[in-house]
């Protein structure tokens, strides 16, 4: 499937228009009544939260795409609480990726991914304008009115972020055990986790008796007030999903937010391999001794995990960058998931601690001053329709393996994973080169009705996104084998989607990239600090027409490459090019992209993290190989190297503007 590069490296030596709608298959998916909870945090460049809101009560999906509230908010810093709409809309695509009309945002929409009846999600998407950013998280479980204080019992871990009185440095990360006996006492508690000033101070509340109880369902956790400037104190409210695997809630007065999971029996398992789907808050307060600031952002997204790698893609706005789209990858050392779920384990760089329990569902809280809550559960993989069937969540970018959350974009390669009856069972790829035939052994594929052009079919199709779908956020894709017509897989359509070839291939670990001599750089080979390289990509988007003629789908470019609409930055260990000098079309190839760059000098030695930053979206996976700079770096990069555009002023895009909604205030 990724011979694409090898082939390809053999060669060379805002406004939308109507457009297809959003796959709304999976409506059936939320149907009844669901306990809910929607925090929003309104935050300025320095971290700083101007505004809290708490949202919470029950949400009634009607399972065809609408749903009626019933609950109550509190509002920060205005004494009063907001006029929200009593109905809305959603629609949800057969991946379980969806959107509502957000409660909390006027014209605006919440994404969220549902699975296994938990729904998740938040409205990053909006990003901010005027200087403030807005971040929010939405969870949200089947109601069970049923569920009393005996059907309530066990252990579970808990997570629990509060966001202070407002001010950068006061929030708090915190984690505990719950050991609920099913007649209304919890036990003794333990509250720990960091805040202070930076972040970084450790903080803890002993609880003598934690007592709860349930009505119609809704269950209140009530923390007695012990000991000095208690973390929590009085009544938490706790939803609780209908196998009593996976809890939250918040406080009915408050702004906080809290995720927990049951406790394993005898510890918990590696985190088991397949997709999850995620949703999450970090807040970073590593700077606010340094330049008294602290970022805040919220995300939802989409993650693998195998062989011992998570590979994943997060939708997140970070504070009005205009970036909403980072690809990323986390290396788990063997048994980093092995020992009692309450202990949990540490990411290799000691910024989350994750907790694994019943049914895989995995929480995760920061250790400081990185704070935040996460959970992530594994998904139910959609059920294949009669006939012809792609599986809408194996969508992915075919030099990355980025999940589909991540979208499209015109020129990208993508590759279809897991489809039922879309091509034969043998793998036919084109070996002529391009032009690119939009029809190979049967096999069709349409992108909002564009034949695209075909690279590989099999158990795998690798194609090439169709410049056209830049007309529409939303894409509909379809495949056609001897005439037998597939179920329409929707995406959104993104500017850019930059994955970065790897070899081997799969989009984890050294980057496809050359030297001026076109040796292949290795760990063995590495580039060195100043020299000039090139890397080879998928999904930059749209290209500049050369001589007024617009590129052609499929078709070779010129010799001297196709250059891209968006500005792109290039990153090495933490370190950005003060120099690109080429970003476009591989010259003489169809869908292959390559960025000519100098090596930052400042670069440190050894697999340095490659991010590509491009109009909209952020993407960091492949890693560089970098030597140390003791002589003098090889000759120019090859081809369109030679073609020098003007520097970028900045290393990040304009900031964005909330044109997806209006805050309601």
């Amino acid at each position: 499937m990724k011979s694409v590069l090898l082939l390809a490296l053999a060669v060379t030596g805002t406004a939308f228009a109507a457009g297809p709608s959003w796959d709304s298959t999976g409506n059936g998916q939320l149907s009844g009544a669901y306990n809910f909870r929607q925090v929003q945090y309104f935050s300025d460049g320095a971290g700083n939260i101007g505004q809290q809101i708490a949202y919470f009560g029950t949400i009634t999906f009607n399972g065809t795409g609408g749903y009626t509230l019933s609950g109550s908010n509190t509002l920060l810093n205005t004494g009063g609480t907001l006029g929200i709409p009593a109905s809305g809309t959603y629609s949800v695509a057969a991946s379980g990726y969806g959107f509502l009309s957000n409660p909390l945002t006027i014209g605006g929409s919440l994404y969220f991914l549902v699975s296994n009846h938990i729904l998740i999600g938040s409205s990053t998407e909006n990003g901010g304008s005027n200087g403030t950013f807005v971040n929010d998280l939405f969870i949200a479980t089947p109601a069970t009115p049923t569920l009393t204080s005996s059907g309530f019992n066990g252990a579970y871990t808990v997570a629990g972020y509060l966001p202070g009185n407002g001010t950068a440095g006061v929030a708090a990360d915190l984690t505990f055990q719950i050991s609920p006996n099913g007649s209304g006492s919890a036990g003794a508690v333990t509250v720990s986790g960091y805040g202070g000033a930076d972040g970084t101070s450790a903080l803890k509340q002993s609880t003598a008796g934690l007592a709860y109880s349930f009505s119609q369902g809704v269950g209140s956790l009530n923390f007695p007030t012990f000991g000095a400037a208690p973390l929590y104190t009085g009544p938490e409210n706790i939803y609780v999903s209908p196998d009593t695997n996976f809890v939250f809630g918040g406080s009915p007065t408050g702004y906080d937010m809290f995720v927990g999971v049951r406790n394993l029996a005898s510890g918990a398992p590696a985190l088991a391999s397949g997709l999850y789907y995620e949703v999450g808050l970090d807040e970073d307060e590593s700077q606010l001794a340094s330049n008294q600031q602290a970022n805040i952002d919220t995300y939802y997204g989409v993650f693998n995990t195998f062989s011992g790698n998570i590979l994943g893609h997060e939708r997140i706005n970070y504070a009005g960058s205009g970036i909403e789209g980072s690809a990323y990858t986390t290396t788990y050392p063997t048994g980093s998931y092995t020992g009692l779920a309450n202990v949990g384990q540490l990411d290799p760089s000691a910024t989350v601690q994750y907790t694994v329990g019943t049914n895989g569902i995995r929480i995760g809280f920061g250790i400081g001053p990185w704070l935040g809550i996460e959970v992530a559960f594994p998904v139910t993989a959609p059920t294949p329709t009669a006939g012809a069937f792609i599986d809408p969540t194996g969508i992915v970018n075919t030099a990355s393996s980025t999940p589909f959350t991540a979208g499209i974009t015109p020129g990208e390669f993508i590759t279809l994973y897991n489809g039922v009856n879309l091509a034969p069972a043998t793998t036919t790829c084109w070996t002529a080169g391009p032009p690119f035939p939009t029809t190979l052994a049967g096999v069709q594929v349409t992108i909002s009705g564009t034949p695209a052009p075909i690279y590989c079919v099999g158990p795998q199709i690798t194609v090439i996104v169709p410049y056209e779908v830049s007309s529409s956020p939303i894409a509909s894709i379809q495949v056609s084998y001897n005439n037998t017509v597939s179920n329409i897989a929707t995406a959104f359509v993104y500017k850019t989607a930059p994955g970065v070839f790897t070899v081997p291939s799969g989009g984890l670990g050294p980057a496809a990239a050359q030297h001026g001599n076109y040796a292949l750089i290795t760990t063995a080979n590495p580039a060195l600090p100043g020299e000039t390289i090139v890397i080879y990509l998928s999904g930059l988007g749209s290209v500049f027409s050369v001589n007024g003629v617009p590129a052609t789908d499929g078709t070779a470019t010129g010799p001297n490459g196709d250059t891209i609409v968006s500005n792109i930055a290039i990153d090495v260990g933490g370190f950005g090019s003060t120099s690109v000098i080429y970003a476009g079309l591989t010259p003489s190839t169809a869908g292959l992209y390559q960025v000519n760059f100098q090596v930052p000098i400042s670069a440190p030695a050894g697999n340095d993290a490659l991010a590509i930053v491009a109009s909209g979206t952020y993407s960091s996976q492949a890693v560089l190989p970098v030597g140390h700079a003791t002589g003098a770096p090889p000759e120019a990069a090859p081809g369109a190297a030679r073609r020098i555009l003007p520097r970028l002023a900045n290393h990040l895009p304009p900031s964005a503007t909330d044109n997806r909604g209006t805050i309601r205030q």
